[in-house]
Parts: C-alpha cells; sequence; structure tokens
C-alpha cells in the first residue's frame, strides 16, 4: 500500500515564496523600447495612428452635417490634424522606417478610407469644394474656341496649385491664431508667422477684408525692438485682427 504524500515542513513556505516572487515580476512595468530612438518611434507611430482614427471621425461628423453651424472649426482641426501628421512622418527614422501614408497604412493593416483620403488631398473637405467651385466657373466663363488640350493642362495644373495655396494660407492664420493664444509676444516669435499669412494670403486675392490691419501688424512688428513684447491687450487686439483677417479671407473665397 502506497504511503499518501505528506508535504515537507518548508513547502507551503517554498510555495508562497514563489507565488510572491511572481507578484512582484507581473508588477514590474515592462518598457515597450529599450534605447530612447526606439521610444520615440513607439510614440511617433502611435500619434500617427492617433492622427488618422481623429480624422476618420471628424470626415465623418463632417458628412453627417454636423458642422454646419461651425465648419470653421471643421476646416481649422482638419488642417491642424494633416498638418501634425505630415510632420511626424517627415522624421528621418519615421520617414525611413515607413515612407509615406500609403506604406504606413499597409504596414498595419489601418481601414480607415476618409481620413486617408483627406491627408492625401492635403486640405480640408470645405477648401476642396471651395476649389471645385471655382474650377466650375472658371470653366462656365470660357468658351469651347478658347478651351484647348494644353489649356486644359494648364488649368488643371493652376486649380491645384490653388488649392494648396488655400491651404497653405489657411493654416498659417491658425498657427498665428494658436501662437497668440499661447501668449507668444516678441517679434521674433510672431513676426515670421505673420509674413507666412501675407505671402501665403497674397498668392490667393490681392486684397481681403482684414488684409489691412495684418499689414499694419507686420510693420509694427518689424519696428519693435528684439527685447520689446506685446501686452495682454494688444495680444487680444491682435488676435481679433487676425480672426477678423481669417474670415474675411474665407468670405472672399465663398
Amino acid at each position: 500500500m502506497n504511503t499518501p504524500y505528506t508535504p515537507l515542513s518548508n513547502s507551503r513556505s517554498v510555495s508562497i515564496g514563489l507565488i510572491r516572487g511572481a507578484k512582484r515580476s507581473l508588477d514590474l512595468e515592462i518598457p515597450l523600447a529599450e534605447t530612447h530612438s526606439e521610444r520615440e518611434r513607439c510614440d511617433s507611430i502611435a500619434e500617427l495612428y492617433s492622427i488618422i482614427v481623429a480624422i476618420n471621425a471628424l470626415e465623418k461628423s463632417y458628412i453627417k452635417d454636423e458642422f454646419v453651424q461651425n465648419e470653421e472649426y471643421y476646416t481649422s482641426t482638419s488642417i491642424r490634424l494633416i498638418k501634425q501628421f505630415n510632420l511626424i512622418l517627415e522624421n528621418d527614422e519615421v520617414k525611413q522606417e515607413y515612407g509615406d501614408l500609403d506604406s504606413f497604412v499597409k504596414r498595419f493593416d489601418l481601414n480607415y478610407p476618409l481620413a486617408v483620403k483627406r491627408i492625401r488631398m492635403g486640405m480640408p473637405a470645405t477648401i476642396e469644394h471651395l476649389v471645385k467651385k471655382e474650377e466650375e466657373k472658371t470653366k462656365e466663363e470660357k468658351t469651347k474656341e478658347e478651351e484647348g488640350k494644353n489649356d486644359d493642362r494648364e488649368e488643371s495644373t493652376g486649380d491645384n496649385y490653388k488649392g494648396k495655396a488655400i491651404a497653405e494660407a489657411t493654416g498659417a492664420i491658425i498657427t498665428l491664431m494658436d501662437a497668440i493664444k499661447l501668449n507668444y509676444n516678441t517679434k521674433e516669435q510672431l513676426h515670421p508667422l505673420l509674413t507666412d499669412i501675407v505671402t501665403a494670403t497674397n498668392k490667393i486675392f490681392d486684397d481681403y477684408d482684414g488684409r489691412a490691419k495684418l499689414v499694419q501688424w507686420l510693420i509694427r512688428l518689424n519696428n519693435m525692438k528684439f527685447d520689446e513684447t506685446l501686452g495682454d491687450e494688444d495680444l487680444k487686439e491682435f488676435l481679433w485682427d487676425v480672426d477678423t483677417a481669417y474670415k474675411g479671407f474665407f468670405g472672399k473665397l465663398a
């Protein structure tokens, strides 16, 4: 007859010790990356993915007419997200690893077609529609005799250029408004951003409501010393004038 198994006196303490050891190991944080560059790359992947998801959700809301009363919010948010995506993707390590938008989407088998289309276009749907409206207007004004294959090719190139120019101008305005809200107040910080706006908008229109005020601010900033700053009241006025110019610019596009 077999003798029943009798645990040794130290079996319980050994088992408890193993359990405690296992618990300690489970509580330890396991790093996803061992080096700083690997950690940066992982963060970039996460940011690119989150931006794609955000743009896709934004596009769905736009399609459902959820921004009818506030298209400005859709436009500014879309431009900001597209710009952020492209900036991250331009990082040397990220670009070397994933190349471009299509490669990134294919690598991770992402299914966000609305976001992919919007990033490829490089501009919000609101600006895209304005460009198409301008194309239709141009085509209506031209007669069949004036149109030729060469003219069509040049017109297509011009329309594409105009769309990018509108997106560039809008992005420049939004960037400056964000900077003012973050209390940027020196010549070094604000003058280049305002110069970008005037340069970009000049590619579209010679004049629009609010442009004169921007030029006045450009002159004022240019005449400031590098140790001078704009006060709170000045920043409020500056933000108001930039916002007015933003609406004037878009109003002329409509």
